[in-house]
């Protein structure tokens, strides 16, 4: 694969992550393909942050492993960011910022550029410099800088003329500096293409498949789905900022109860905190979706890096038993899928839905295709007729196939109790005085079976519940979930190239799982289960349900996402001290 590595590092404050959307758009508008990624801290000012492009002939499947180009906006950035360059890297600085007499300059490119001189000349802003610097970058790219300028208006046009005359300049200067010559060639296919990262996908799919509830307290890495529903509230579907996570899903149930398609988000943490009312919604049959974009734990962790500890949280929260779905999305794609499949998953089962997203999914940035709009269709599922029957509603029919026809406020004749409290056909509680008593516990007995009975009809209705394998017959197979599965999909076509025979099994769904159906797939392969957590809580879901042990596994739970580069060598050294 022929890519690019571009790494722009500074301090938080300094504008990195508006520079780096600049580039990722005009890649991609350019027919590159993109995939960016940031790492940051959880402070406002200072610290030490990066933001890495990497641009592509062909689709990328992780940020990339090394630094071909590096804009160093500081000192930091050289000190913590020189083990990464490659060989003949292009290390761009501000002299008057940042020292490099620690990198060896027959080793590097240095290339000295007065940043902060050149931003105040051109604008008067020193933040301004990473405009420079990426003007620089273009140039050393070979792009067209007219395609920035293009990028530069459409992005600072709502903030005046002269803002985006500014940025125009800056770049320009930093794109004719003398010693700025074309160094790199990839070649674009001209079709221009989108940009966006897991969270806005999701956001949009769930959008386009009826939410008309969206419901959150801000937490990172979930707060930029609450940021999409604000900025679009105009478009039909309501959005409230709650006090907390508690009022968020509470608030979400009251949203399904009353017939609105309704979701609410957040990250481990938040999550912690709507467990009691998960297993209300539970009780009460309640079609919601809640989105947990999971972050290194336990506690607050590290909040803005990425883990994908909280999947078996995820499929056992709440007391007692439940009938619930959980998805975790493995593609850009499949984020905006997931938004609409969601919704409709849980009107058809008349259940919770949870959505694992990470910090790594939710908030990378991918160059997409245009998503089919047209594809999502919208299933409400079982919606009961007003008068049907006559008599009183029986909301929480014992139905064969465990769903029940479901109401909302205002159907005439079709009212019912809804609680917290088990209860019989009607809704009516058969819990205080009535506890205990013959009639009520085989009701409470007959309630239960019926709410379960949900999953057989899901495994019996769906196709969706089995792993996804790609290279049936490979030698050794990687085992992963959600966002790994894009890294793990560069490993295999690097490792193929190395003449090692990879293939990749690969989880949508985790709850349910068709077991006969994946221990069949499973069955006969060497595995090597791939999971950014401790322990293994992939593996561990694969041998309650199946029965099959992995005990090859590459675990990485420092924070950072695995990139395909990285898990390729981890992978071989599996491969060697296979067992």
């Amino acid at each position: 694969m022929t890519s690019i590595n571009v790494r722009i590092a500074g301090a938080n404050g300094d504008g990195l992550e508006s520079s780096g959307a600049l580039l990722t758009k005009v890649a991609a508008r350019n027919g590159l393909h993109v995939f960016a990624h940031r790492g940051y801290q959880s402070i406002i000012r200072g610290g030490h942050v990066w933001y890495q492009i990497r641009l592509s002939e062909q689709k990328p499947w992780s940020y990339g492993d090394g630094i071909d180009i590096l804009v160093a906006l500081n000192q930091d950035a050289v000190d913590y960011q020189k083990s990464r360059l490659k060989d003949n890297a292009i290390v761009i600085y501000d002299a008057g910022k940042a020292d490099v007499d620690a990198l060896d300059p027959k080793k590097y490119r240095l290339v000295p550029i007065p940043l902060l001189d050149i931003a105040m000349k051109t604008s008067g802003d020193a933040i301004m410099r990473n405009v420079v610097a990426i003007g620089a970058v273009m140039g050393f790219m070979g792009m067209d800088i007219r395609e920035l300028n293009a990028v530069v208006d459409s992005t600072f046009s709502k903030k005046g003329q002269q803002v985006v005359d500014s940025n125009i300049k800056a770049a320009a200067a930093g794109y004719n500096y003398e010693g700025v010559k074309k160094a790199y060639d990839l070649k674009g296919d001209g079709k221009g293409r989108y940009v966006l990262d897991g969270n806005t996908a999701l956001a949009m799919g769930a959008y386009a498949g009826g939410c008309k509830f969206y419901a959150a307290y801000p937490m990172t890495p979930a707060t930029s789905i609450m940021h999409w529903f604000a900025a679009h509230e105009a478009k039909g579907a309501l959005f409230k900022q709650a006090e907390d996570e508690i009022s968020a899903i509470m608030m979400t149930i009251g949203a399904a109860h009353a017939g609105a398609r309704a979701m609410c988000g957040t990250s481990g943490g938040g999550f912690s905190l709507m467990v009691e009312a998960l297993g209300f919604a539970g009780m009460m049959e309640a079609p919601i979706v809640v989105v947990d974009s999971q972050r290194t734990g336990p506690s607050t962790g590290l909040p803005s890096k990425t883990e994908q500890a909280d999947l078996l949280f995820a499929m056992f929260a709440s007391q007692g038993e439940f009938p619930r779905i959980v998805m975790s999305p493995r593609t850009m794609e499949e984020c905006f899928k997931a938004g609409a499949d969601a919704l409709n998953l849980a009107e058809r089962y008349q259940c919770p839905v949870i959505i694992l997203m990470d910090q790594y999914i939710s908030e990378h940035i991918e160059s997409v295709e245009d998503f089919d709009l047209g594809s999502v269709k919208i299933d409400r599922g079982k919606i009961a007729t007003a008068g049907a029957g006559g008599g009183r509603f029986k909301r929480y029919e014992l139905a064969a196939d465990g769903i029940s026809p479901r109401s909302m406020p205002g159907m005439p004749g079709l009212e019912f109790v809804a609680t917290s409290y088990e209860h019989d056909e009607y809704g009516d509680l058969v819990s205080d005085v009535r506890s205990g008593i013959d009639e009520h516990v085989e009701m409470r007995r007959k309630m239960n079976d019926k709410r379960m009975r949900k999953i057989d009809t899901m495994l019996k209705s769906e196709t969706i519940f089995v792993p996804n394998v790609v290279d049936d017959g490979a030698g050794y197979h990687l085992v992963t979930f959600g966002s790994t599965t894009e890294s793990a999909t560069e490993a295999m076509e690097i490792l193929k190239q190395q003449g090692i025979s990879v293939g990749l099994i690969s989880f949508n769904y985790l709850l349910p799982l068709d077991k006969e159906k994946t221990k069949r797939i499973l069955s006969g392969k060497k595995l090597i289960d791939v999971e950014c957590n401790f322990t293994a809580q992939l593996a561990q879901v694969i041998m309650l349900n199946t029965g099959i042990e992995i005990k090859n596994r590459i675990l990485k739970y420092d924070g950072e996402a695995i990139t395909g580069e990285e898990l390729a060598q981890k992978v071989k050294d599996a491969i060697a001290n296979f067992k």
